[in-house]
């Protein structure tokens, strides 16, 4: 089967957990003898070249931290340029059609890229689809900044017919609460982990003190604002454990540090590659997740429940709908309090951790390993590659439409700034 993988990054040049499960299953489909292209957007920084990755697609950065700098007309227009149509990018796609002729297209985030113009056009051409949703994509693509466009979420569901894979029925339900239909078939289909499986982990507590870690955005929608708290009223009652977090670290945590006299507590540890974290999750008793409800996933717990970390999860986050409380993980609601008694049970001894680790070892390892998940995203890709087409009309008309429809969605956006 010949596949087009159509991604905003690709590995090493990465946000996030995203385009790495892209990269996952680049790889998977590629060992198991399909003919895989990957077209992405040019890289923000250099990286080794790789004949099965065209990085051709023009990258709207909108999460580039300079570009708050930019005056109000002008990121709106970078918006809507990565969020609606970019006819640069339509062709960019339309050239890898004709070039590669694949038998079914796998999407991945396509923020960044103009992503309403690409689907239009492979809906538009009648090209079998399945997007890999990691996150609510279908609701920015159908927003502005400041909030949903409801007539284009209708448009969305009733013109764009594909196939859908998401993460976590918590997804699912957020981007249909938008009024976002995904028309098409439909399957939850979690992430998963790679890699061989380590010797059982059996000792916890080597320190004599609680060792905990939080690995990925250290930022408040992650909930490390609430995790802090949650350690200086342990400190205060007397409880003894260290914190270390990795990942990129907003600047105005040193000060709440301070604060909160965390400094003997919590250590800022910066930024790691996956594989390293990976291997330090068995140093660690506990992996604490106070994340946002909003979460899709989560794979950091997972991570760190296939080393016999245990975590301990917000309740409404994607990837407790997973695991089972007192099970796999422990889960705690995302107050200070709530996380602090739970931390608190689990360094006083009152909750062992060893059986926990263990079986969430097993559980990581026997249900979501890319071996077990990803054949699942291959019947996907095959089903889909296997249904009879009928475009509407040829590549050159597809071009046309894609540079009208920037230019009109330029106009738009010009007007209501003048309004």
């Amino acid at each position: 089967m010949k596949i087009l993988a159509l991604t905003n990054l690709y590995p090493p040049d990465v946000i996030g957990g995203y385009e790495i499960a892209c990269g996952h299953i680049v790889d998977f489909l590629r060992g198991r003898g399909h003919d895989v292209r990957v077209l992405s957007g040019a890289p923000r920084q250099p990286v080794a070249t790789a004949d099965h990755v065209w990085r051709r697609f023009q990258l709207t950065d909108v999460w580039n931290p300079y570009a708050m700098g930019f005056g109000h007309s002008t990121r709106m227009l970078r918006e809507a340029e990565s969020r609606y149509f970019n006819a640069h990018n339509v062709h960019v796609l339309l050239s890898a059609l004709e070039e590669f002729q694949p038998d079914v297209l796998y999407a991945c985030s396509l923020i960044g890229l103009g992503g309403l113009g690409l689907l239009g056009a492979i809906q538009f051409l009648d090209q079998p689809w399945v997007w890999q949703l990691g996150d609510a994509v279908p609701k920015y693509l159908c927003s502005q900044p400041n909030g949903l466009i409801p007539p284009l979420a209708k448009l969305f569901g009733d013109s764009l017919s594909g196939s859908f894979i998401v993460v976590s029925r918590r997804l699912a339900d957020e981007i249909e609460s938008h009024g976002i239909r995904l028309n098409g078939p439909s399957e939850i289909i979690p992430n998963w982990i790679v890699g061989s499986r380590p010797e059982p982990r059996r000792e916890y507590f080597r320190s004599g003190r609680l060792r905990v870690l939080n690995a990925g955005q250290i930022s408040g929608h992650k909930g490390i604002d609430c995790l802090l708290e949650a350690v200086a009223i342990l400190k205060r009652d007397g409880v003894d454990l260290d914190l270390d977090l990795f990942g990129p670290t907003d600047p105005r945590f040193d000060s709440v540090l301070r604060k909160l006299d965390l400094n003997d507590r919590v250590r800022l540890m910066g930024i790691r590659s996956q594989s390293e974290i990976f291997a330090k999750y068995s140093e660690y008793d506990v992996f604490a997740f106070p994340t946002e409800s909003r979460e899709p996933f989560g794979m950091a717990p997972l991570e760190a429940a296939a080393r016999g970390c245990v975590p301990i999860i917000a309740r409404e986050c994607g990837i407790a709908e997973y695991m089972v409380h007192g099970v796999h993980c422990l889960k705690a609601d995302r107050t200070p309090a709530s996380f602090a008694a739970a931390l608190g049970d689990v360094a006083r001894g009152r909750v062992a951790l060893e059986p926990i680790g263990r079986r969430g070892e097993a559980f990581a390892w026997r249900e979501f390993h890319i071996d077990v998940v990803a054949p699942r995203i291959e019947r996907g890709l095959l089903e889909a590659a296997s249904r009879s087409r009928r475009p509407l009309g040829g590549f050159d008309d597809a071009r046309r439409m894609a540079r009208m429809a920037e230019h009109l969605t330029h106009m738009i956006v010009q007007e209501g700034l003048v309004a």
